[in-house]
């Protein structure tokens, strides 16, 4: 089981609460700050507080504000402390969420595919070996392979039409989810082999919930 999440880019518009307010995913002098246009959110429903047993996994909103790779902040860093005050930032809501407030995949305005605008984190707990793990989406293609060992070009998220972006190349285990989302259902549609796909999805680790929980 598990939790997808949208991205778009999310502008304060309101403030209920210390968790709880609205937001724009355009600039709001764009449409004359049109209060008709927030989203209101509740950053606490988050998959860290579904984990800890504060929320229940179908009350999920958003995805948390977590450190990726080289301590970069991923995920949701909107709010009004989260981490810290912050007017303008990233949301990123549940998928399901996100349908029912009609937000596009890829954000107005974004040139990228859609998988490069998405986070997934499983709930921990189960038997699945990707439980706890947190995934980002990337746009990769594969450059050379050794069974499921493969030489992959990686694009920063939501940048891999830009002209003049250029991906790291690193060689990792497509069937390992220590590494990349994989398994049954998976994201990432990178496959090596005679019938695989080179050019895709690719969702590499980003983290996991239990080391969230317990720093």
């Amino acid at each position: 089981m598990r939790c997808v999440f949208v991205g778009t880019p999310g502008f304060l518009g309101r403030i209920d609460s210390d968790t709880r307010c609205a937001f724009w995913t355009r600039e709001p002098v764009d449409h004359g700050f049109d209060p008709g246009q927030l989203i209101a959110v509740d950053l606490a429903r988050t998959p860290s507080a579904a984990a800890a047993k504060e929320i229940g996994w179908d009350e999920v909103e958003v995805d948390d504000c977590f450190a990726g790779p080289n301590g970069t902040l991923c995920g949701t860093t909107l709010g009004p402390r989260w981490p810290e005050l912050s007017l303008s930032g990233a949301v990123y809501l549940e998928e399901s969420f996100a349908a029912r407030v009609g937000l596009p995949c890829p954000p107005e305005g974004m040139d990228c595919h859609d998988y490069e605008c998405m986070t997934v984190a499983y709930h921990p707990g189960t038997a699945d070996g990707r439980a706890g793990n947190r995934y980002t989406g990337h746009h990769a293609e594969i450059l050379d392979e050794r069974g499921s060992l493969a030489k992959v070009a990686v694009w920063a998220p939501g940048r891999s039409r830009e002209p003049h972006t250029r991906p790291v190349v690193m060689w990792l285990d497509l069937d390992s989810p220590e590494q990349c989302d994989a398994g049954p259902d998976s994201l990432t549609t990178l496959r090596t082999g005679p019938a695989g796909c080179r050019t895709g999805a690719l969702f590499l680790i980003s983290g996991t919930l239990s080391t969230e929980e317990e720093s």
